[in-house]
């Protein structure tokens, strides 16, 4: 996990490497729009929240050559936080039933 001091500073290197911040308008998209089996995980960054000690932002940078799309996703991480990344990956991978 690469540790960055500041959210802009990280979020700046991404977007010169072509990469989008996911903003409502792909969360708001039904999951099998975004769904692609060759979604990577390219890069987990951290960045310390100066004004509020207890919280860390991660920085999740995913990129497929299918959807042609390099996203950005920003979560806080509290202390307690029961953040999961499987939210994530079931939000872009496709589920098969059997």
């Amino acid at each position: 996990m690469i540790k960055y001091l500041s959210l802009p500073d990280a979020l700046q290197n991404l977007t010169a490497k072509g990469y989008h911040l996911a903003d409502s308008r792909i969360a708001d998209r039904p999951d099998q729009s975004i769904q692609s089996n060759d979604w990577r995980l390219d890069s987990v960054q951290q960045v310390r929240e100066e004004n509020n000690g207890s919280s860390s932002l991660v920085i999740i940078a995913v990129s497929s050559v299918q959807q042609h799309l390099k996203l950005v996703f920003v979560e806080v991480m509290q202390q307690k936080s029961d953040f999961s990344p499987m939210n994530l990956l079931r939000k872009l991978f496709p589920v098969f039933q059997k």
